[in-house]
C-alpha cells in the first residue's frame, strides 16, 4: 500500500509494503499457520474466481469493492476470500475509522509464487512474500485480537 491510498480520517491497520522479500517453503508434508499445504496453494491459483480476486487486489479492498471490480456474488467473494486466506495469499485487516464504521480490508499477501520439484519427486511451493515491519505486526495483532472478541 502506498502513501497515495491513506486518507486522514481513518486509522489504517493495513500494512505498508516493502521492497524487501522473505521466502517461505510449502510443502505437501508439512503445513502450519505460515506454511499452507502445497494442495491449498494449487486449489486457489486454479480457481479463475480467485484469481481475479488476486489480480484485483492491487492495494486493499474491502469484500465490497471485489464483488463490484470481479462482479461477484457476495457469498461467492466471501467464499474465495477465506480459500485463498487458508492458502496463506490473502491477509485480512481491519481499517479503524473516525467519521464512520470500520471496514474490513483484504491484502495480497505474496509477490511471487514458485512451484518446483525436488530429487525424491516431491513438489514444493515456494512463496515470496513483503517483510513485515512493526507497523504489520500491529495489523495483525488488532486482526487477531478482532477474531478473538
Amino acid at each position: 500500500m502506498t502513501e497515495d491510498f491513506i486518507d486522514p480520517n481513518r486509522l489504517s491497520l493495513v500494512p505498508r509494503s516493502n521492497a524487501a522479500h522473505t521466502t517461505n517453503v510449502v510443502q505437501e508434508s508439512s503445513a502450519d499457520e505460515y506454511s499452507p499445504p502445497l494442495s491449498a496453494v494449487l486449489q486457489s491459483l486454479e480457481d479463475s474466481k480467485c484469481r481475479a480476486i488476486l489480480t484485483t487486489l492491487r492495494e486493499p479492498k474491502s469484500a465490497a469493492e471485489l464483488c463490484d471490480e470481479c462482479d461477484l456474488p457476495s457469498s461467492t467473494a466471501y467464499r474465495k476470500l477465506e480459500r485463498l486466506r487458508e492458502a496463506a495469499l490473502v491477509k485480512e485487516y481491519t481499517e479503524v475509522r473516525r467519521d464512520g464504521p470500520n471496514a474490513t480490508l483484504y491484502e495480497r499477501d505474496f509477490t511471487d509464487i514458485s512451484i518446483s520439484i525436488d530429487d525424491a519427486d516431491e513438489f514444493t511451493v515456494s512463496v515470496d512474500r513483503p517483510d513485515e515491519d512493526a507497523e504489520d505486526r500491529m495489523a495483525t495483532f488488532w486482526s487477531e485480537m478482532k477474531k478473538e472478541s
